[in-house]
C-alpha cells in the first residue's frame, strides 16, 4: 500500500510540475499569439497527432504489458519504432505541400516540414519511456518529462516573442522531444540494448496493427473538430475552439494525465497475478468521478471570469464552447480507464472495436454541426460521448462483468458531492455580474466556495476518497511533527 501510494505521490508530482511549466507558457502565448496563428498550429498538430500513433505502433504498450521482456525483444521493439517513425516522418514530409494547399495556408507547410524532423528523432526516448513506465522508474520518468517541459515552454516563448508566429510551436514541439530523448538516454537502464534489430518482429507488428488502429480511431474522433473547422469554418474559429478545448483538459493534464500512466501496468499486474478486475475498475470509477464532475461543473458555471482572468477578451468566444464541452468531459470521465483495463486484459480486439464503432459517429456528427457554429460542434459532442459510453459499457460487461446499472451505482455519491461543489459558483453565475476589469473576483470566490462544497460533502457521506484525503492529513500532520521535534533536538 505504501508503495502505491508513493507512486501515485510522484506520478502526481510529474503531472503538476509539467502542468504548471506548459500552463504559465499558455498564458503568456495567449496574449503573444493570435488566434488565427494558434488555430494554424493546431490543424497541423492534429495530423502529428494522428500519425504518431502509427509512429508509436503499440509498441510502448506491447513494452508494458508483455509477460517476459528479452534482451531481443527489446531489440525487435526497437526495430519497429525506427521503421515507423522514419516511415512516418517521409509521409509528412511529403505531404506537406498538398496540405498547407488544402487548406490554403502557407505556413502549415513549415510547420510540418519541422514536424517531421520531429518524427525522424522520437524513437530516441519514446522506447525508454516504456521501459521506464513498464519499471515504474516514476522519478526518472519525473526528471525527463520536467526537462522536457522547460525546453519545450523555453523555445515557445523565445521565438514567439521575436514574431516566429505558429511555427514557434513546431519548434518548442522539436526541441521538447529532443531534450526528452537525451535525458532518458542519460538516465539509460544497463540492461537495454542500444542496438535495434529488424528480425522476429512480426509478433509486435501483430499486436501494434491492432492496439493502433484503435488508437488511430481514438485520435481521429478527439481532434477530428480542430481538422473540420479548419476547412469549413476559418482558423480563428480553430483557434477559439482549441482554446477553449484546452481548458477543458485541464482535468486530464491535473488528474487523469497522472494516473493513466499507472492504469495498465496496475491491472496488466492484476492480471499477471490472477486477480479480478470488476471491483478495482468500480473502485477507480467512483472516485475518478468524484473528482471529474465537480470539476467539469465547477468550471462549466464559471467559464466566463475564468477565460477572462487566464486568457483576456480576445477569448471570450471560446466561453460558451467550453460551457458545452464540460458536459462532454462529464460523460467521458465514466469511461475514461475503459480502454486500458481491456488492453491490460489481453482483450486488446475488445478495446479497438470499441473505438472503431464509436469514433466514426463522432467524426460524422463534428461535419454536419460544423455548418452551423462553434456550439453546435460542442453539442455534437456531448451526443458522441452519450453513444461512446453505452458501447463502452457493452464491451465491459462483456471483458470484465461490469454492467451499465453496476456503473451507475458507483457513480451515485459523486452526483451528490457534485451539486454540493457547485452551489456557490451556481450562485455566482445567476446573481454576479462581472465587472470586465476584476473577472478574477468571483472566479476566486467560487473556486474557494466549490472547494469548501467538495470536502464537506466528501466527509459527510464519506466517499471512499475521503479516507484518502483524511491518510493525507494525517501523514502532514505528523511529518510536521517530526520536523518540529527534529529541530528540538539539534537546538
Amino acid at each position: 500500500m505504501t508503495s502505491t501510494k508513493k507512486s501515485i505521490g510522484i506520478s502526481f508530482a510529474t503531472q503538476y510540475v509539467e502542468l504548471v511549466i506548459h500552463f504559465l507558457g499558455v498564458l503568456a502565448l495567449a496574449r503573444i499569439l493570435s488566434p488565427e496563428e494558434i488555430g494554424t498550429y493546431s490543424v497541423a498538430a492534429f495530423l502529428m497527432a494522428l500519425l504518431h500513433v502509427f509512429r508509436d505502433f503499440g509498441v510502448v504498450q506491447y513494452l508494458i504489458q508483455e509477460r517476459e521482456l528479452t534482451k531481443e525483444k527489446i531489440q525487435s521493439a526497437m526495430g519497429v519504432a525506427i521503421i515507423l517513425a522514419l516511415a512516418v516522418a517521409a509521409i509528412l514530409f511529403a505531404s506537406r505541400g498538398f496540405i498547407a494547399e488544402f487548406y490554403k495556408i502557407a505556413a502549415i507547410e513549415k510547420i510540418l516540414l519541422v514536424m517531421s524532423a520531429s518524427f525522424a528523432i522520437s524513437p530516441f526516448g519514446s522506447l525508454l519511456f516504456g521501459i521506464f513506465r513498464r519499471e515504474m522508474r516514476l522519478k526518472t520518468i519525473f526528471y525527463v518529462k520536467t526537462v522536457s517541459a522547460i525546453c519545450h515552454v523555453t523555445v515557445a516563448l523565445m521565438l514567439a516573442t521575436k514574431g516566429f508566429g505558429a511555427i514557434s510551436l513546431a519548434w518548442a514541439n522539436f526541441a521538447g522531444i529532443l531534450s526528452f530523448g537525451i535525458v532518458a538516454n542519460l538516465n539509460r537502464p544497463k540492461n537495454v540494448p542500444w542496438l535495434p534489430q529488424f528480425k522476429n518482429i512480426r509478433t509486435i507488428l501483430s499486436f501494434g496493427s491492432i492496439a493502433s488502429l484503435g488508437n488511430a480511431a481514438n485520435m481521429a474522433g478527439t481532434n477530428s473538430p480542430d481538422l473540420v473547422i479548419g476547412k469549413i469554418m476559418n482558423m480563428a474559429a480553430v483557434g477559439y475552439f482549441s482554446r477553449a478545448t484546452g481548458l477543458v483538459q485541464l482535468f486530464t493534464r491535473l488528474i487523469t494525465g497522472a494516473l493513466l500512466p499507472l492504469v495498465l501496468p496496475y491491472f496488466a499486474q492484476l492480471r499477471r497475478e490472477g486477480k479480478s478486475f470488476s471491483a478495482p475498475y468500480l473502485a477507480a470509477v467512483e472516485q475518478l468521478t468524484a473528482l471529474a464532475w465537480p470539476f467539469f461543473a465547477v468550471l462549466m458555471l464559471l467559464a466566463y471570469p475564468m477565460i477572462r482572468t487566464l486568457y483576456g477578451s480576445q477569448w471570450d468566444a471560446s466561453v460558451p464552447i467550453v460551457e458545452l464541452l464540460c458536459l462532454a468531459g462529464a460523460i467521458s470521465s465514466i469511461s475514461l480507464f475503459a480502454s486500458h483495463v481491456m488492453v491490460a486484459n489481453g482483450q486488446v480486439r475488445d478495446s479497438t472495436f470499441s473505438q472503431l464503432l464509436a469514433q466514426p459517429f463522432r467524426i460524422a456528427a463534428v461535419i454536419i454541426a460544423s455548418s452551423h457554429g462553434l456550439q453546435m460542434v460542442a453539442a455534437a459532442l456531448i451526443c458522441s460521448e452519450i453513444l461512446a459510453l453505452g458501447i463502452v459499457s457493452w464491451f465491459l460487461q462483456k471483458t470484465i462483468k461490469i454492467g451499465p446499472l453496476e456503473l451507475i451505482r458507483a457513480c451515485r455519491k459523486s452526483a451528490f458531492v457534485t451539486l454540493c461543489s457547485s452551489v456557490i459558483p451556481f450562485m455566482i453565475k445567476t446573481l454576479w455580474h462581472t465587472e470586465p476589469s476584476r473577472p478574477w473576483l468571483p472566479l476566486a470566490i467560487g473556486i474557494c466556495g466549490a472547494g469548501i462544497g467538495w470536502i464537506t460533502s466528501m466527509l459527510l457521506i464519506n466517499h471512499p476518497l475521503a479516507d484518502h484525503l483524511i491518510s493525507l492529513l494525517h501523514l502532514e500532520k505528523n511529518i510536521s511533527q517530526k520536523t518540529v521535534k527534529a529541530q528540538r533536538d539539534q537546538a
